[in-house]
């Protein structure tokens, strides 16, 4: 946890959900997201309340995937912003290391790849069988399946990646991510 116990999440986690919806939300949302001080006309901050980036991630998903329950919104987020993220210098460079680790040791690595973004999560990657690993995260700010979409990412690109990864289980704030292998 932060300094005070502040749930912060940093200006690159912000910065890549904000290229997601550029051009594409409609200004219902970029009124809502400005309120919230996320966006335009305001300059990008060091870092804001998990609660605010956690209600960011929801109007952006209701905007662009409206059709779809809140969770795959959530999850589709979550996605789009790691697929933004790869676009950039820093995010080549992580995704070039993730495939030199392999899905395993990445996978194991993940609270250090977590914490780049904010400063309270922390995670545990369990074994199952061959083919089946859960990763539990200490705290998914009421968006577990952000952090689903996120990790869905990586599959294709990185081989050995889960294929299927969704929310197993909730408790509080934390959560169980099931990653499997179907093939």
């Amino acid at each position: 946890m932060g300094v005070g116990g502040s749930k912060l999440i940093f200006s690159s986690s912000i910065e890549a959900l904000l290229k997601v919806a550029a051009g594409r939300v409609k200004p219902h949302t970029e009124r809502a997201l400005a309120a919230l001080r996320i966006g335009p006309p305001h300059k990008l901050e060091p870092a804001y309340a998990a609660a605010d980036w956690a209600k960011a991630v929801q109007l952006v998903g209701a905007d662009l995937f409206p059709n779809v329950e809140a969770t795959q919104q959530h999850f589709e987020v979550g996605r789009a912003t790691v697929m933004q993220f790869t676009d950039g210098l820093v995010g080549r460079a992580m995704l070039s290391a993730a495939k030199l680790f392999g899905a395993r040791r990445s996978l194991q690595r993940m609270s250090n790849s977590l914490r780049r973004g904010a400063n309270f999560l922390q995670s545990k990657l369990t074994i199952i069988d061959e083919k089946t690993m859960e990763l539990w995260l200490n705290d998914a700010s009421g968006v577990p399946h952000f952090y689903a979409g996120l990790l869905s990412a990586g599959h294709p690109v990185i081989p050995g990646w889960p294929d299927l990864i969704t929310v197993k289980s909730q408790d509080g704030d934390a959560c169980v991510l099931e990653l499997k292998n179907s093939i």
